[in-house]
């Protein structure tokens, strides 16, 4: 009898309640433990051997891509799923490159999810048709790996005082830009780093360490 002990790393208790259910019905004996925080991972997978740790990457304080360098570092072979908002076409590669062996999107249907469980349990790499699709593309393309490249030098410009905090009317100030100017290049490297708003800019400035000076 398989009996596989998990950890459910995520601050919702609704989505680690909603996890534990899906794996409970695959693996009735499967044992779990939560986390909620970078600091409370490290300290589960130091007293522990894990079959799977299921992994946000958007806990509070929490450094993802350092806490995931850190669990690698002590535990070469752990089986890491990251289960995120934050769109796969943007951010898994990051995480794949590391050592995880799949990056699921939270939307995912309940038959994707089991599946992308079952296979990273397994040890095999798991990734949604989309991703698949998305990084062909990259290879065919010979896109680089880092969003912030495709920007002009304006707009890296722009970006980067927003994520100092600069208000729109500082900026204008600063770099002598009429305000209509300063939104339309926020539309134009919002619309190529497929993001929304401010807090997806910064999130994903420090998963790509952007210099900010």
């Amino acid at each position: 009898m398989r009996v596989d002990r998990i950890l459910i790393a995520d601050d919702h208790v609704v989505v680690r309640t909603g996890l534990r259910a899906v794996m409970k019905d695959m693996h009735p004996f499967a044992q779990f433990d939560e986390a909620v925080n970078g600091v409370q991972v490290m300290e589960r997978v130091k007293s522990n051997d894990y079959n799977l740790i299921v992994l946000d990457i958007t806990m509070p304080e929490t450094d993802s891509i350092e806490l995931v360098t850190n669990l690698f570092a002590f535990k070469e072979k752990s089986k890491v799923l990251i289960f995120s908002m934050n769109p796969e076409t943007l951010y898994a590669k990051r995480y794949l490159k590391m050592g995880v062996l799949g990056y699921l999107h939270k939307e995912s249907e309940g038959d994707e999810i089991r599946k992308a469980i079952g296979s990273v349990l397994n040890g095999t790499i798991y990734m949604s048709q989309n991703l698949k699709k998305f990084l062909y593309e990259d290879m065919l393309q010979r896109r680089t790996d880092n969003p912030f490249e495709k920007l002009s030098s304006r707009e890296i410009e722009i970006a980067k005082y927003l994520l100092r905090g600069y208000s729109h009317s500082d900026i204008k100030k600063t770099l002598k830009l009429h305000s209509s100017t300063i939104g339309t290049h926020k539309i134009r490297f919002f619309e190529k780093l497929k993001i929304k708003n401010i807090f997806e800019l910064r999130e994903l400035a420090r998963i790509y360490q952007l210099d900010l000076n």
